[in-house]
């Protein structure tokens, strides 16, 4: 069965936008991988913008599986491992191809387009919100707002960086293969310190406000 025009036109764009991100990909580029022409953008999309939008809403629909993470009624404690490994496995994607979807997030991240607003509140505000409630529940009673943010930000820049600093640690150690083993090594890893920074939070409060200098001197 032959593709239709628009979806010819949508196949080529997540490929482009994801390379190039919304401001550098251009209509004439896509166009050509397509095999088409400006006029079939209009015709089917409008502007650059519309068009970029329905990329991105195909985009979404095609990982909506990979959006789903189901954490269950276990501990706080299994609740975390569980989102760990979903996160590294499925949005980092080390051990598969990266998703068109996953291209353009990252494009976005480096130079955000308007459809950045979208992508957080379809995508990346759901999934936060579990892990937030994941970590309020693992801290302590009186554990601040910016606890909350910061053990948040913490898992997950430990996992982004397995992704974004591949290049480097492929140079560092030569060694080191991406397997599915080894990426659940990384998840048992990021689970077990995110645990204990977050036990430690009752002990950094106890601490005079002098210990951190003496213990650097």
């Amino acid at each position: 069965m032959r593709k239709s025009t628009r979806s010819k036109l949508i196949e080529a764009a997540l490929e482009v936008f994801g390379e190039r991100g919304y401001h550098h990909a251009t209509i004439q580029q896509i166009v050509r991988r397509a095999g088409t022409n400006v006029a079939a953008i209009n015709y089917h999309f409008g502007d650059k913008a519309q068009f970029y939008g329905e990329v991105v809403s195909h985009a979404l629909n095609l990982d909506r599986d990979a959006e789903r993470i189901d954490l269950g009624d276990e501990p706080p404690e299994e609740q975390l491992r569980t989102f760990v490994f979903w996160f590294v496995h499925n949005i980092v994607g080390m051990h598969k191809p990266s998703s068109s979807l996953e291209k353009i997030h990252i494009q976005e991240m480096v130079n955000p387009s308007p459809i950045l607003d979208t992508l957080v509140e379809t995508f990346i505000r759901p999934n936060h919100l579990k892990l937030r409630a994941i970590v309020a529940a693992l801290l302590p009673d009186d554990a601040t707002e910016q606890d909350i943010r910061h053990h948040c930000f913490s898992v997950i820049g430990q996992c982004l960086h397995y992704k974004f600093a591949r290049p480097v640690m492929d140079r560092l150690y030569a060694d080191i293969e991406f397997t599915e083993e080894y990426v659940n090594v990384l998840a048992e890893h990021i689970t077990d310190v995110s645990l204990a920074g977050m036990r430690a939070v009752p002990r950094q409060r106890a601490m005079p406000a002098h210990s951190g200098k003496e213990r650097r001197s």
